[in-house]
């Protein structure tokens, strides 16, 4: 068999027979199915070099060599790297920078990339030529004969030899080689199968690295999760320490107390002892003021241990229910005029100082002077600024929102004078009072609009209507009269305040969650419009040029001025006394002091005019001076707090 070298491309017939034979043309096995099928197209040769270009030297591969990591570079690219190394235990890869290690240092043992052999082979095939030139030739003599008529020549991919017999295709890399060429072609399997199990095996110490690294991540976080619970855990201890404390802190004060009272009831035994005689000429005088003592104590005694002690196990902090402040009046003196727990000498009308109504609140002895129980589900409450023509007195006025319509009640009596009722009214909430027209206005909450009736019941108008736009209302709640006449409503499902005509329910001005629209569109009207946070406000007061709002969304009284620009705000949610659940009413004392009605704590709050808390009025129950959802506020102008109780189904006026 004649071999040809690789540096000499001619192309040659082995004759395995040793049959002598003269050079003939013949065509390649692709050629003989399509003389241009074989013209590869520009892309895929474009395509094929870029996989073929050492990412070293940035040439054609020249004896590719491939890495553990299936990345392959010329064998001298790789020499010249590997020597300067400054060790030589391990080659480089200059792809992804990992390292492997290697057995000898000679690096032609390195395995060959077959793919990118088939690759090379294809690219060095030069290109079919429009005229053929660069097809094959044999010997003519030889591509005639006889002795193989039907048989197909074939190529070798490696040696470029060409033969009808003796060739195999490899399945793996879809070459066509000869048997001197098998031989070697087997060696590189056999090398590459040996470097997969060297890989192989590194891939195991790789994972076990990784799976230690693995394992001391989740000791450090072990340790920090005890670490973080250790911290929870003496925080805990320390609130509990905390609380204790509180404990112990209210047990003294109880036994202080108790011993205070101890100590009077004994003092009073001796003055009692010492004045016993009844001969002296100051006996009555000493007989009063040891009554007077002795009812004090009573009180002290009977009050001494109300407190309910709780431990709010939610919030985790220690609750006093029923304390004194909590109960301003309490239903067992009610009945007793002769008991004086507070001092009650104070006036109301004498009030001169914002100090003097602090003292009136603090230390006056409230008492339900009325106890009306014949509405069903009583909501906003009034007093007209008007006397009635026959009995010369101002009336009250109860909005009974389940019965659809309003009660004219006599204060002193309890007696309903007039039921004031209209066929479209379906759930009045809210009532103010213009003292200049007499006219009576009825916030209408299924309704959405305003009813306005004359002192004597008679229906005069409407205002507003069902909707966001502005002069519309959506579930309207809390109104109010200022002194210029302009009528402030709550529209609750808006989330804003409207100022309004009381003539003809034109918007005046507005402030609240206004949507962009409207804002641009009041800007353009020229209409006052504020952006200001209300949520479901609920109640509205004016007193001077001060607009108060019970925003019982966010559990606030915001003060606005006129223009709505807000002034103050204050209040927080919880159960403590001062402190909002569900607050839903809000009124003004002649004074300033803002009342605010809160059904969740079932209380009366009351707030000196710059928002710091001064005392709370009732406590939850059914009987007079206790309340279950306060739903109506009121003061008059002598300081009656007249309240009125939707879940009672009672109203009270206390003074």
């Amino acid at each position: 068999m004649n071999r040809q070298t690789p540096c000499n491309r001619s192309v040659r017939l082995i004759n395995y027979e040793n049959e002598t034979a003269e050079p003939i043309s013949i065509r390649n096995k692709v050629d003989q199915k399509s003389s241009t099928s074989a013209k590869p197209s520009l892309d895929a040769v474009r395509a094929l070099e870029s996989l073929v270009i050492c990412p070293i030297c940035e040439k054609r591969l020249k004896a590719p060599k491939m890495l553990q990591c299936q990345h392959t570079f010329c064998l001298a690219c790789l020499e010249i790297a590997y020597w300067q190394q400054k060790q030589q235990d391990y080659i480089a890869c200059s792809t992804c920078e990992s390292r492997h290690a290697l057995t000898s240092a000679v690096l032609s043992d390195l395995p060959s990339n077959l793919y990118i052999d088939s690759v090379l082979q294809v690219l060095s095939q030069p290109t079919t030529g429009t005229n053929g030139d660069s097809k094959q030739t044999l010997s003519a003599s030889h591509a005639t004969s006889s002795d193989a008529p039907n048989e197909e020549a074939s190529t070798c991919r490696k040696c470029d030899t060409i033969s009808s017999v003796m060739m195999q295709k490899c399945n793996h890399c879809d070459q066509v080689l000869c048997a001197i060429c098998w031989q070697s072609h087997m060696d590189q399997l056999i090398k590459q199968v040996q470097q997969l199990d060297v890989q192989l095996n590194s891939a195991i110490k790789k994972m076990e690295h990784k799976m230690s690294n693995y394992k001391i991540r989740f000791t450090n976080l072990n340790l920090q999760i005890k670490a973080h619970f250790e911290e929870k855990v003496q925080a805990l201890k320390r609130q509990e320490c905390s609380i204790q404390d509180e404990s112990q802190r209210i047990l003294n004060d109880g036994l202080c107390a108790h011993e205070l009272v101890m100590e009077k009831i004994r003092r009073l035994r001796t003055a009692i002892g010492d004045n016993a005689i009844g001969t002296q000429g100051n006996f009555v005088h000493v007989y009063l003021n040891l009554h007077k003592e002795i009812s004090i104590v009573f009180e002290e005694i009977a009050h001494w241990g109300e407190k309910i002690i709780v431990f709010d196990q939610k919030k985790s902090k220690i609750e006093v229910i029923g304390s004194n402040e909590d109960v301003g009046y309490s239903a067992d003196c009610i009945d007793n005029d002769k008991q004086h727990t507070k001092c009650d000498t104070i006036r109301p009308g004498k009030l001169g100082t914002e100090e003097a109504v602090f003292n009136f609140y603090k230390n006056h002895a409230f008492k339900p002077k009325l106890f009306w129980n014949k509405c069903h589900r009583p909501a906003g409450v009034g007093v007209a600024p008007w006397k009635h023509e026959t009995i010369e007195q101002t009336l009250l006025y109860i909005a009974g929102a389940e019965s659809r319509l309003i009660y004219v009640v006599n204060r002193a009596s309890g007696d309903i004078l007039q039921r004031i009722v209209h066929d479209d009214m379906a759930y009045p909430n809210g009532i103010t009072f213009d003292e200049s027209k007499q006219e009576i206005f009825v916030s209408d909450k299924w309704k959405h609009c305003i009813f306005v009736f004359s002192s004597d019941g008679t229906f005069l108008r409407q205002l507003c209507d069902k909707g966001d736009q502005e002069g519309l209302l959506r579930a309207p709640e809390g109104i109010a009269i200022g002194p210029s006449g302009v009528l402030f409503i709550c529209d609750t499902g808006n989330d804003r305040i409207q100022c309004v005509s009381p003539t003809n329910g034109r918007m005046l001005s507005q402030f609240g969650r206004i949507p962009k629209d409207q804002l641009l569109k009041a800007s353009q009207t020229k209409t006052p419009t504020r952006y200001v946070d209300l949520k479901c406000p609920m109640g509205v007061a004016v007193h001077d040029d001060k607009v108060f709002v019970l925003d019982s969304g966010n559990r606030r009284v915001k003060i606005f001025n006129k223009q709505g620009e807000k002034i103050l705000e204050f209040g927080q949610v919880g159960s403590v006394i001062g402190q909002f659940q569900y607050p839903e009413v809000i009124a003004v004392d002649p004074s300033g002091f803002i009342l605010v009605g809160d059904g969740g704590n079932a209380k009366v709050l009351i707030y000196n005019p710059n928002g710091s808390f001064v005392t709370a009025l009732g406590c939850r129950g059914d009987k007079a001076g206790r309340f279950n959802w306060v739903s109506g506020l009121f003061v008059t102008k002598d300081r009656e707090i007249i309240i009125s109780d939707y879940k009672n189904h009672t109203v009270q006026v206390i003074a």
